[in-house]
């Protein structure tokens, strides 16, 4: 699949997201699913836009994302870096800043599959699993061999789907492949990395912030008072927002302050709205440099979004 910005709020299995862009300019984003509806699902996405999504993952599923490219992005708080396997536990309020070239592919299992493999794979009985995430770095060798074998498990799945309905339990290459993931985090170099220093110390800065920002994105945020709320220096916020999301605190409200009008306009007929209602309704004060960001943006102008979701 080829998706746009718009069209991300679906981009991974079991994972609906509020996404907001983060910045102007943007390619389609290529994405392969290969789903059992509700029992286990692979995707591979390369993502070519710059977004923050926020969402709630399965309650009854973990993810395994085997990272290619990181591009200096970010999920649940943790810096992601090539060659990484991230495992997000199930129920857990998923975060991601991610930045244009991310690749990686994903493995989404029941928990209760995810235990077994594990205790299997590790001889040894788990009695539960984390209840965070956590991520283990893979020998470049090691990390090239499990990519491949995900490309080659995803061309067969591919044309098993297209043959049948797949199965409910996940076939023996994917269980194999899980297997190697949990002999990774096994290992002895496995860790944890939700304590991961000065970069978890900024995320939870700049997550703090987003935070605040959200709830009173219909008010004037000067950057002082943001300050003042997170209680950071300005040098220390700007330092936040630039190592966690690449652009600006203001950037930053600028680009929440377009997404969620966005967002209004596209229901604004059916609400009886306006672009100048809706507007001030997210703090804009000056009309004509929201009208030009939004196109900058969104590739049209307020009122052709308005006209457009009048017509759909």
């Amino acid at each position: 699949m080829l998706l746009g910005p718009d069209d991300l709020t679906s981009a991974a299995s079991g994972l609906p997201v509020k996404v907001d862009r983060l910045s102007a300019g943007w390619l389609p984003s290529r994405i392969r699913q290969i789903q059992s509806p509700g029992r286990w699902a692979l995707d591979l996405p390369e993502f070519n836009c710059a977004f923050r999504a926020i969402g709630d993952f399965n309650p009854d599923s973990v993810a395994l994302v085997a990272v290619e490219r990181a591009c200096g992005s970010t999920i649940c708080g943790i810096p992601l870096e090539d060659d990484l396997i991230l495992a997000i536990p199930a129920g857990t309020s998923v975060t991601a800043t991610v930045r244009p070239g991310l690749t990686y592919a994903v493995a989404i299992v029941p928990t209760a599959t995810w235990m077994e493999i594990q205790s299997v794979a590790t001889r040894t009985v788990l009695e539960q699993v984390s209840d965070r995430p956590a991520a283990v770095r893979l020998a470049a060798g090691e990390a090239q061999r499990i990519r491949s074998q995900m490309r080659s498990m995803a061309d067969h799945l591919a044309t098993v789907a297209s043959d049948s309905v797949l199965p409910q339990q996940p076939p023996g290459a994917f269980v194999e492949y899980l297997g190697v993931v949990a002999n990774a985090f096994a290992g002895p170099d496995s860790r944890e990395t939700g304590t991961a220093g000065s970069a978890s110390h900024h995320f939870r800065q700049a997550s703090a912030a987003e935070d605040f920002i959200r709830t009173h994105i219909r008010e004037d945020i000067p950057i002082v008072r943001l300050c003042k709320e997170i209680g950071v220096s300005r040098r220390q916020l700007e330092y936040a927002f630039r190592t966690t999301f690449a652009v600006t605190p203001l950037e930053f409200i600028r680009a929440l302050r377009l997404n969620e009008a966005r967002r209004l306009l596209t229901t604004a007929r059916a609400n009886g709205l306006s672009v100048t209602t809706i507007a001030m309704d997210v703090g804009v004060s000056h009309l004509g440099r929201f009208a030009a960001n939004y196109r900058l943006f969104f590739g049209e102008s307020p009122k052709e979004t308005l006209q457009r979701a009048g017509r759909s």
